[in-house]
């Protein structure tokens, strides 16, 4: 499915800019990314995964908010970042990559039946690849 199709289907939906919207979800990731270095002290690397993802997810949703689109696919959402914030050098290919690949993994953790082993490292990761993305999701959301 390209981002026209996340359209017609309206898993993506033009609205009006929403400023608060965007602050509230900025709000969200930094208290998922909280969450995430809580269950990384306590070893519940799988769940470190989710939560940084959430962060993410949440950071990118900041971004859709901002510019007036409501999301219902969190597939569409990493298709709309690559073809407005992508294409114009706002974001590179590094933070495409990691946010479909934590949505994958977190797609497969809730909903597959195989048992995904995540270490330490692959957490830690997850908090730090987070982070970096919400650095720089809060520049774009401030423009």
């Amino acid at each position: 499915m390209n981002l026209e199709e996340c359209f017609e289907k309206r898993l993506l939906r033009n609205a009006r800019p929403d400023r608060l919207k965007s602050e509230k979800a900025l709000e969200m990731a930094a208290q998922a990314i909280a969450v995430a270095e809580k269950l990384f002290e306590h070893g519940f690397y799988e769940q470190v995964i989710l939560y940084s993802y959430t962060a993410m997810f949440q950071g990118a949703r900041a971004l859709l908010f901002k510019d007036g689109i409501f999301e219902k696919s969190h597939y569409c959402v990493v298709e709309y970042l690559k073809h407005n914030y992508l294409k114009s050098c706002k974001l590179d290919q590094s933070h495409i990559y990691w946010l479909d690949t934590y949505r994958i993994e977190r797609h497969e953790t809730l909903y597959g039946l195989e048992k995904i082993d995540i270490k330490e490292n692959d957490a830690r990761d997850a908090i730090k690849t987070a982070r970096d993305f919400l650095e720089v999701i809060k520049r774009l959301a401030n423009e």
